[in-house]
């Protein structure tokens, strides 16, 4: 039964990694908009509050990663540490 979590639980880890690599990706894009239309001065002030919201949007995908590798590493060296 443990073989079975620890299969399904290392699809998950590999699913949670392309998501942080993307999130990564949109986020630089949407930072580098957002820079773009905050230079470009008031009259875009509209696409530029859309291209915060995006970067905001991308930050909360990184954090919810982020906190899954957190997680399981933790508890990967609690599992570790308490085998004698």
């Amino acid at each position: 039964m443990e073989k079975a979590w620890q299969r399904w639980l290392f699809y998950i880890d590999v699913i949670v990694i392309a998501i942080f690599i993307i999130a990564i990706v949109y986020l630089v894009k949407d930072a580098f908009w957002a820079g773009y239309y905050r230079a470009l001065g008031s009259s875009y002030i509209n696409e530029y509050g859309r291209a915060i919201w995006h970067v905001s949007k991308d930050v909360a995908f990184l954090t919810g990663s982020l906190a899954w590798f957190f997680y399981r590493f933790f508890r990967c060296q609690f599992l570790l540490l308490k085998k004698p």
